[in-house]
Formats: structure tokens, C-alpha cells, sequence
């Protein structure tokens, strides 16, 4: 999770893809299906190799990318998006309309694609995480992080909830079971409960002494400002636009 600066290295190459390559995807695929995640890269789970996968909702399995390159993109949208290294928050960036790319599949076979909507998004995003780029560098510049399902209709899920249908086989006998003998449980696990208490509550402070999300009082509260003003940070680190300095006299 952020700011673990494993997440702002770049990825090597990977020059052969063998079993532990191959090991790694599959260990990749099963953390990021367990998250309800759409994509995952492999600075995320601590090891620096140009491996990426993806899992398109709708899609019957996942995909894995080995050395993936975006060859060419075209247009830009703004787009509400997420990460599995931000729980809880989600953001306003821009992305390309159409991505062209290439990589290579867990057998080693070359593989090329030109696509829009959600693949093109998830490529481009996974490809960043690769050379250490995170999607909050990409925030329109007005916007900072917002809670997670901020941007959706009330009642409606946010995109990183993680739907289940669960099944539940109440028949006696090793056969074939009737449909009455069937339950069938609707659930929601919500994207920041995947992640313990403290962790999220470390990476939510680590975020606000970046800048990327503000603290807004509650109703009733005064705010911490105590009707100052504060002045606006201008950091040679990009990452750090946006922050304030709460003592002008001071050096944070």
C-alpha cells in the first residue's frame, strides 16, 4: 500500500519467462481475484518484474501480461478510477480513448491488442505501476481523492466492491442436488475492509501529508485552521502539489 517505496520503483525486464515467472502470475491472479481487483502489478506484492494481470469483470479468467508495452494511445477522457494500493479512495484522472499494446503471454507467445474502455484504462494504469507511476499522479488538477463511492449513485455499488453469489448446497446425498435444495446468498465485501484498521489508517495520514485528500470538519466542528489561512506548498516533487504548510516560520 501507499507510500511503500517499493510502489515508485521501476520494474525489470523479465528476459525468460520460466515456471517462476509463470509461479508468480498465478500467486498475482489469486491475490487480485481474493481483492475483487481488475488489475494487479507486481511492484504491488513486492517484486520488481515487469508482470501484470488483469481480470475484466464479466470475463470468465484472468489474464496475464509478461513485458507489457503501450505502443500508441489516442484521445483523452476523464475517468473516475482506483487502486488496490489506495483502499478506500478513488479519484478523477485522465486516460487515453484507444490503447495500442503488446507483451507476452505465461507461455512465453507474443501478444497485441488495440482496445478502449475498461481494458485500455486497466493497461495503462498496470503499465504505470510498472514504472513506478501511480494513478494519483494523474488527478485533474482541481481534484484530490475522494472517499470510495463518492462519484456512484446512492445504493449503487462502488467499482471496487467485490459482489458474491455463493451457492450453498443444503442436499444430504453425494447427487446431483434439486434446485430446492439450493441457497443462493447475495453479499457485498466493501473494497476498504480488505485492508486492517491500522494499515489503512497509516496510509490515510501518509496521504493527507501529501496532499492528496483533505480533512473535512464534520458538521459541529471547528476546523483545525482556527480561521487562519494557509499557504499553499509549490514542491519541485510533483507528488507533493497540492499539500499546505501549517507553519509558515517552520520547516515540515
Amino acid at each position: 500500500m501507499f507510500p511503500d517505496p517499493i510502489l515508485r520503483k521501476k520494474c525489470r525486464v523479465v528476459r525468460r519467462v520460466d515456471d517462476k515467472v509463470r509461479e508468480l502470475a498465478y500467486d498475482m491472479v489469486e491475490t487480485m481475484d481474493a481483492a475483487g481487483g481488475v488489475g494487479l502489478a507486481a511492484n504491488q506484492v513486492g517484486t520488481l518484474q515487469r508482470v501484470v494481470t488483469l481480470h475484466l469483470p464479466g470475463d470468465e479468467s484472468a489474464i496475464i501480461l509478461v513485458n507489457p508495452e503501450i505502443r500508441d494511445t489516442e484521445g483523452e477522457r476523464e475517468i473516475i478510477e482506483g487502486c488496490l494500493s489506495f483502499p478506500g479512495y478513488e479519484g478523477m484522472v485522465k486516460r487515453s480513448v484507444t490503447v495500442k499494446a503488446r507483451w507476452l503471454d505465461e507461455n512465453g507467445s507474443k501478444m497485441k491488442i488495440t482496445t478502449e474502455e475498461l481494458f485500455a484504462q486497466a493497461l495503462e494504469h498496470e503499465v504505470d505501476h510498472l514504472n513506478g507511476i501511480l494513478y494519483v499522479d494523474h488527478l485533474i488538477a482541481h481534484e484530490k481523492l475522494a472517499a470510495a463511492g463518492t462519484h456512484v449513485e446512492e445504493d449503487e455499488p462502488h467499482m471496487h466492491d467485490v459482489e458474491l453469489e455463493v451457492h450453498a448446497d443444503h442436499s444430504d446425498e453425494d447427487v446431483e442436488p434439486e434446485e430446492s435444495y439450493i441457497e443462493v446468498v447475495h453479499t457485498t465485501i466493501k473494497f476498504s475492509d480488505l485492508y486492517s484498521e491500522s494499515s489503512v489508517d497509516q496510509m490515510q495520514y501518509d496521504l493527507r501529508q501529501a496532499g492528496y485528500v483533505i480533512d473535512v470538519p464534520e458538521s459541529g466542528e471547528e476546523s483545525c485552521d482556527h480561521g487562519h489561512t494557509h499557504d499553499h506548498v509549490e514542491s519541485d516533487d510533483p507528488h507533493l502539489n497540492g499539500g499546505v504548510l501549517l507553519d509558515a516560520d517552520h520547516e515540515h
